[in-house]
């Protein structure tokens, strides 16, 4: 069993889709992409046998009536995210994100948008950002200093298959 969903490593899809997988009770392993829509795309392609992601991901929608006739969602369940975390240079002005938890930014942050909450870490260590909204966990790999600790968050999670 393959499971796309969003990526890099230590993103709350990972762990989300390895959450599914376990409660399958299957062998097999999580195949990360860059956008949910590339996600999406492996499923639809056969590359992979389900696609897990979050229900908050504001393009979700579009996703689902997109490709009605071609994906459809076979379960929903809840699972708490990794602590979500502001992280960075305190002093900084300058913050990416995903778009599903800019709002923890608040407004003192020019905000630039990325691909997901370990994608915005990994920019961050690279110098191209000052803060980002991510996860403990991507913040801790990429050695970040954590601003704030949101704590987990109660999060639902999507589960497509093909049609």
């Amino acid at each position: 069993m393959l499971i796309s969903t969003l990526g890099p490593k230590y993103s709350n899809s990972e762990v989300a889709a390895e959450h599914w997988l376990k409660e399958l009770g299957e062998e097999g392993s999580v195949a990360l992409h860059r956008t949910p829509e590339d996600a999406i795309a492996a499923l639809i392609s056969g590359e992979v046998d389900l696609c897990v992601l979050c229900i908050v991901y504001p393009e979700l929608n579009h996703i689902v009536f997109q490709n009605l006739n071609k994906i459809r969602i076979e379960n929903v369940f809840c699972l708490p995210t990794l602590n979500m975390v502001i992280a960075g240079n305190k002093d900084g002005k300058t913050a990416c994100t995903h778009p599903a938890p800019a709002d923890l930014l608040g407004e003192q942050y020019d905000i630039r948008f990325v691909t997901s909450n370990s994608d915005a870490a990994l920019r961050v260590k690279a110098g191209e950002y000052d803060v980002c909204v991510t996860t403990s966990v991507a913040a801790r790999k990429n050695e970040l200093p954590i601003i704030h600790d949101y704590g987990v968050v109660n999060m639902g999670w999507s589960v497509f298959s093909r049609m």
